[in-house]
């Protein structure tokens, strides 16, 4: 595979990829896939490896580092009169999407000889680097924001991870990790929002929407954004099928944030590709998408626009409501997920009466629990 920025086209060999381009300061993404090949699909694997065929980052001789992550349900549902299938990505091993692309990027980064991982996280990408490093035999450092939710931590912890509260905001913890990866060659900065190896895990979730949905693609498809990895891989998944001449189909994207944290959302309907650099300040439920700078969001703007698509800020008063609603129809997930139900209420008029729509769940409840 090949490493490239997607802004200056600027491209260099996988095994000495940085996380940065030297031009831009964006992210850099893996390209030259193999072919999405429907033959190839290994039905007899439970999770998203019956696509190892398509994911060439295990070294040969190495042993699969799994936990059987990824072919989480799609469950048809009715919100706000419109046809939705929740994708429950809630229902992975540590309770998070981010055991997609971080099952992918701990098996690329093991077999690059990494010896300790580090990560800066609100909680979700934090307890599933801990979980996989450990599987895995590894070392994981997680610098998390003191006001990260308890249960969150303390998942973290359990794992056996070395936890790092840091004062202040959470970009103060992305600060503190990527200079604790300065200090040791075998330390791998195993970023969850930086590391281009975890956009590749992400796209598997479009994969399993399209085989899940008899081989189709939706009309819409929701996902919360923070740093935007989640929708971009998913973006770049359904991109592949394209491309491999699998579908002639995209789905609109609708990627939703959370008030105040909302720089891509005022990009947006401001019609700019500049994110306001001021900081966003506050405590909100929606902690997984409380980031102030989305490390993906010139990518994600992109994605909406060429989609056809639209971006949806919604209140924490819209995510409570939107949290126990699902809750009570036997869905029970963190408000960072609900968001996406609320965002589906606002763009009713605008999805027809007879498009599909599919929305990520992507956390448990059990991680921010509500106070009762």
């Amino acid at each position: 595979m090949i490493a490239y920025c997607p802004t200056s086209r600027f491209r260099i060999a996988a095994e000495l990829s940085p996380l940065r381009c030297p031009l831009t300061a964006h992210p850099l993404e893996y390209t030259e896939l193999p072919r999405f090949d429907p033959e190839l699909i290994d039905a007899t694997q439970a999770g998203q490896w019956r696509y190892a065929a398509m994911l060439p980052v295990i070294a040969a001789g190495r042993t699969r580092i799994t936990l059987g992550e990824g072919w989480t349900p799609l469950i048809p549902d009715q919100w706000s009169k419109r046809s939705v299938s929740w994708k429950m990505d809630a229902f992975m091993p540590t309770g998070s999407y981010k055991d997609r692309g971080v099952s992918v990027m701990v098996n690329w980064l093991a077999g690059l000889g990494a010896e300790t991982m580090v990560d800066d996280s609100s909680g979700n990408a934090g307890a599933s680097l801990a979980c996989y490093a450990g599987c895995a035999g590894l070392h994981a450092r997680i610098f998390v924001p003191s006001s990260a939710p308890q249960p969150k931590k303390a998942q973290i912890a359990v794992y056996g991870a070395e936890l790092v509260e840091v004062p202040g905001p959470r970009d103060m913890a992305t600060r503190a990790a990527e200079a604790d990866t300065q200090v040791s060659t075998e330390t791998a900065y195993a970023s969850h929002a930086w590391h281009p190896a975890f956009l590749l895990g992400q796209m598997t979730c479009a994969w399993e929407i399209w085989e899940q949905a008899g081989r189709n693609v939706p009309d819409w498809l929701v996902s919360p954004v923070g740093h935007g990895g989640a929708i971009l891989g998913i973006w770049r998944g359904f991109q592949h099928l394209l491309n491999s001449g699998v579908t002639d189909k995209l789905p609109r994207l609708i990627a939703v944030q959370a008030e105040p944290y909302t720089p891509i959302y005022e990009a947006f309907i401001n019609h700019s590709e500049e994110i306001d650099p001021t900081p966003r300040l506050g405590q909100i439920s929606a902690d997984g998408i409380a980031i102030t700078y989305p490390v993906h969001a010139a990518a994600v703007l992109r994605a909406v626009q060429n989609s056809q698509g639209s971006v949806i800020a919604v209140s924490e008063e819209e995510v409570l409501k939107a949290q126990a609603s699902l809750a009570r129809r036997g869905l029970f997930v963190e408000p960072t997920s609900a968001t996406v139900a609320a965002a589906i209420e606002k763009m009713a008029t605008t999805i027809g009466q007879h498009e599909q729509v599919v929305a990520v769940l992507t956390g448990h409840g059990l991680k921010n629990p509500p106070k009762v």
